[in-house]
């Protein structure tokens, strides 16, 4: 069995700023990454074969990327990095189950920082399961990284800021985007937004470099509205869009088509919890922050000692909150081990902290704009799949929920709901929401499905492996 000062699950944002600070201090630090190289999803290196012409074409991200790659090579002889290690459990007495190199494999932790990120919020609604029917995280990866575009003529529905992002990206690489719809308010909430930008200004001049993207190619910016249904038989051809009311119910009559040949949907993101609930740590649900979220102090740590977790995967926040809590919880962690906490290093950990408040106001500003409302999830009709693993339709869902005391652990025995490869990963998300509107489950910390290992995908083969490390 292996051992380390320091797990670190995850190298994006978060978790490489934390490896990162907690190496500076002295901390030996080993990183689990199921990617092949650092950056996770935002600062995500180009594969082998890529050359770069036009770095600043490319965005502050990849920048912001290139520095945090720049201390990392920096300390490598204080970091272990393992690419490709699939973390699929954490059990008792500190320890952590990986597949890497077709064997499973175990390391045993003084302290662990989870970093494990967040997806794409599923939403059903007819058609979503056609081909050319992305997320747009996933159109995102494509553009970003493999120089593909997702299709010719493309719409863009959702919520948020990333919708300007991808649109920008999209545009740039030579998409046509039809139009773009933003099911939120933003006009009701321009008071917020303007307190939210003070302190923030960045975020102001990014989103007009987006803005004048999409001006110049004439896109419409469609306010209040939602994709209501995708059209099609082998592959998406066309999306049924609707003026929405404030709960983003659709308004009878407002619909509208538009000839397309890939939709893009972005209704925020959905926290990864798997991990910080197999390590036990308490949770809490909120949903303006993605989901069920790890409670923390306000040194990232969570109510199992020496286990801490940042980034989005611990709330929904962005990735710049995420290297801020990265490089809170490496210091945090190097000290509790007993590496040296400076004057100089507690006082950065203080301005960090400091920074964090005024994020604070931007993103509740933004949530309270993007934050999913009743309509987003009665747009599923009763042949709509929502399990797409096991083929479990909404119609299913529906009459099971009409029992009274009915939750989600027992549509999953009734139906093999979150039974399938993802784990739930997908349809758990959509499983609560849907009990939550059909008044099965009107807590505020509604139940979920439970969380058992193994939380990746990993064969039996590996399971039962003969490696030395067993």
């Amino acid at each position: 069995m292996e051992k380390a000062e320091l797990v670190v699950i995850g190298a994006g944002p978060g978790g490489l700023s934390a490896a990162v600070k907690a190496a500076s201090m002295g901390a030996n630090v080993t990183i689990l990454d199921q990617n092949a190289r650092i950056g996770g999803q935002i600062f995500r290196q180009f594969e082998k074969g890529f050359s770069i012409t036009d770095a600043e074409a490319l965005g502050k991200d990849y920048q912001k990327g290139q520095d945090i790659f720049e201390r990392f090579k920096q300390l490598e002889s204080k970091i272990t990095y393992l690419n490709r290690a699939s973390v699929w459990g954490i059990f008792d007495h500190n320890r952590i189950a990986y597949a890497r190199d077709g064997q499973s494999r175990t390391v045993e932790f003084k302290n662990l920082v989870i970093a494990s990120g967040a997806y794409d919020r599923p939403v059903p609604f007819p058609g979503w399961t056609l081909p050319g029917v992305f997320t747009a995280g996933g159109a995102q990866n494509l553009v970003k990284n493999q120089r593909v575009l997702p299709g010719k003529k493309i719409l863009l529905a959702g919520t948020g800021p990333l919708q300007l992002v991808v649109a920008h990206q999209l545009i740039s690489n030579g998409a046509e985007v039809v139009a773009i719809l933003e099911a939120g308010d933003v006009k009701g909430h321009l008071l917020q937004l303007t307190k939210g930008v003070i302190g923030n200004w960045h975020y102001v001049t990014d989103g007009l470099r987006y803005m004048k993207t999409i001006r110049k190619a004439g896109v419409p910016i469609m306010r209040n509205h939602l994709i209501i249904r995708a059209n099609g038989t082998e592959h998406v051809n066309e999306a049924v869009i609707a003026r929405v009311d404030e709960n983003w119910r659709a308004i009878p009559g407002t619909e509208k088509t538009f000839d397309v040949d890939a939709v893009c949907i972005g209704y925020g993101l959905v926290t990864s919890t798997e991990l910080t609930r197999l390590a036990e740590c308490e949770h809490v649900y909120d949903g303006s922050l993605g989901g069920y979220i790890p409670v923390r102090s306000e040194n990232m740590e969570t109510t199992r000692k020496g286990v801490f977790a940042v980034g989005d995967g611990a709330g929904v926040a962005g990735s710049e909150v995420a290297v801020l809590e990265g490089e809170i919880a490496g210091i945090a962690a190097a000290s509790s081990l007993g590496h040296t906490l400076d004057t100089e290093k507690a006082n950065e950990m203080s301005a960090v902290q400091s920074r964090l408040v005024r994020y604070e106001v931007f993103r509740r500003a933004m949530d309270e704009i993007s934050r999913p409302r009743p309509g987003l999830y009665e747009l599923a009709e009763d042949d709509t799949v929502i399990c797409r693993c096991e083929d479990v339709t909404y119609g299913q869902i529906k009459t099971l929920a009409k029992r009274e005391g009915i939750k989600a652990k027992d549509i999953k025995r009734e139906t093999r709901t979150g039974m399938g490869s993802c784990n739930g990963k997908i349809c758990s998300t959509i499983l609560i929401n849907l009990l939550h509107d059909l008044s099965a489950q009107t807590r505020e910390q509604p139940e979920g499905l439970n969380i058992r290992p193994p939380v990746r995908p990993v064969s039996l083969g590996v399971l039962a492996g003969t490696g030395d490390n067993r």
